[in-house]
């Protein structure tokens, strides 16, 4: 049965769900129709036009519930009631109790605990006594103004997710001794003075525990306590998250065993057609899938090639949690991350796999539209990439980074990407994309070691001269700007 909601109550489920913790709109609608069902409609209430877009009832309640809500409507109108009648109730019902979630929003401050809180004590019990009430729905905060960093002395700030903005995506690029590393820092932490997390991908271990070196071991001190980030070293420490999973509905798992089976051929040239083919296969086959099993489940298919042993070796590293031990993502992201990839040393397939495992994992889970509100693009947190190029999409590459880069921040988490060789922003193949023309800030700290033409297609022009360390150029959408001094954390400290 379709029908159509009103504006209203179409733009609150979608700008407020997340806020709430609820896992998809369907969740707080269904709230919605049955907290009206359970109070009674007054019989003054008349529902808004219905301008929204269509629903079906299946999407808000599902298959196990629409007899029970059929029959409790037919309960409340006291006669059972034709299909044109039910429709009327499930909407008039559905409205009524949108908007009363919107009342108890308001009345909560817009604040997810005391919100949940509220509707626990009109179920009947008064969860939020002097004892106070612990959500256990996991919250994942969203910043919702506008972010803007400093990146080179005297420039005009960078606006992250304000108006005129587009995707969020910032590119670093810079040798070794530049200067790189330290402005990604330092904008790590300005991200963390505006209550925005992140996960960095360190793959050249710069935050390493290194007691032969005082000055990084004093910055590496400093970020952490600054920023209150998590350090985790791959191999060491395994991440309490499990990257598969399984799709409740059979069609859609099957596209997802694909994905992920191709994912990895992605990032294992050595990986054939057939033996991609037999992981999606050994995929499908599993309740939960997590890669204990998948390397069962492959050892069992007689698989004795490069597919089980790049499975067995994830296994081997225990890089990941199993399916029964692993957390939510919005519990593992309640801190910012920093995950260090250097034990994986010269193993450079295999440490690209685990951070495109990491990242499709979050698209798949997390990649949920955040609307715009007061022209301010709410923010989760901020992927950061280091060593961007063993991810961007070449000929056998997977597309992650180039989805990431045009869609993440509308899903509140933009990309950031940093690479030694600007040039490795200019990439060819299925998923071709010019990185640094489609960046909204560029900081390239060595031009000069660019063609003349990929200065060009990089900065937007061409630069005569070798910056000193810590000098850069900003551009935007491949566009320069100026060049300058660049933040650097040992000395600015991301204020």
């Amino acid at each position: 049965m379709k029908f159509k909601p009103s504006l209203a109550a179409e733009e609150f489920i979608e700008s407020v769900y997340q806020r709430v913790g609820a896992r998809t709109k369907a969740v707080l609608s269904r709230s919605a129709l049955l907290l009206a069902i359970g109070e009674g409609v007054p019989a003054g209430f008349r529902p808004a036009d219905s301008q929204g877009k269509d629903l079906d009832d299946e999407n808000v309640i599902g298959d196990d519930l629409r007899d029970t809500v059929r029959a409790a409507l037919n309960h409340r109108a006291g006669k059972t009631l034709d299909e044109s009648g039910y429709r009327m109730a499930f909407r008039q019902h559905f409205e009524y109790g949108c908007k009363r979630l919107k009342e108890i929003w308001d009345e909560s401050g817009s604040d997810q605990t005391r919100f949940v809180a509220s509707l626990l004590k009109i179920a009947g019990e008064d969860f939020a006594s002097a004892g106070g009430f612990t959500s256990l729905v996991p919250l994942l905060p969203v910043v919702e103004k506008e972010v803007k960093l400093k990146v080179l002395q005297g420039a005009p700030e960078w606006s992250v997710n304000g108006p005129g903005t587009n995707n969020g995506l910032l590119v670093i690029s810079g040798q070794p001794g530049s200067g790189k590393s330290q402005l990604a820092l330092d904008l790590l932490a300005q991200l963390a003075n505006f209550g925005v997390r992140f996960v960095f991908f360190d793959m050249k271990g710069e935050l390493e525990a290194d007691p032969n070196n005082a000055e990084q071991t004093k910055n590496r001190t400093q970020f952490l306590k600054q920023t209150g980030a998590r350090y985790v070293r791959l191999i060491q420490e395994d991440l309490p998250i499990n990257p598969l999973f399984r799709h409740q509905n059979p069609t859609e798992n099957v596209q997802v065993a694909y994905e992920i089976a191709n994912l990895i051929r992605c990032f294992a040239p050595q990986l054939g057609a057939k033996q991609e083919h037999n992981i999606s296969d050994c995929y499908q086959r599993l309740s939960n899938p997590d890669f204990p099993s998948l390397a069962l489940e492959l050892e069992n298919s007689g698989a004795t090639g490069v597919d089980l042993a790049i499975i067995q070796k994830i296994k081997r590293f225990n890089l990941f949690a199993s399916a029964r031990t692993a957390i939510p993502p919005e519990r593992w992201l309640e801190t910012s991350l920093v995950i260090d990839f250097k034990g994986f040393h010269t193993d450079s397939e295999t440490k690209a796999l685990a951070a495109a495992l990491i990242l499709n994992f979050l698209i798949k889970k997390l990649g949920q539209q955040l609307a715009v509100k007061n022209v301010i693009q709410p923010l989760k947190m901020v992927l950061f990439v280091d060593e961007a190029h063993l991810l961007l999409p070449k000929e056998h590459k997977a597309g992650l980074l180039s989805q990431l880069a045009r869609q993440g921040r509308s899903w509140g988490f933009p990309v950031w990407l940093a690479s030694q060789d600007a040039d490795k922003f200019l990439t060819t193949g299925t998923n071709e994309t010019n990185f640094a023309q489609l960046a909204e800030c560029g900081v390239h700290f060595s031009p000069q070691t660019l063609t003349p033409a990929d200065q060009k297609n990089v900065l937007g022009s061409i630069i005569n001269q070798k910056f000193k360390k810590a000098e850069a150029a900003l551009c935007n959408r491949g566009k320069l700007q100026s060049t300058g001094l660049a933040r650097q954390f040992w000395k600015d400290g991301g204020k």
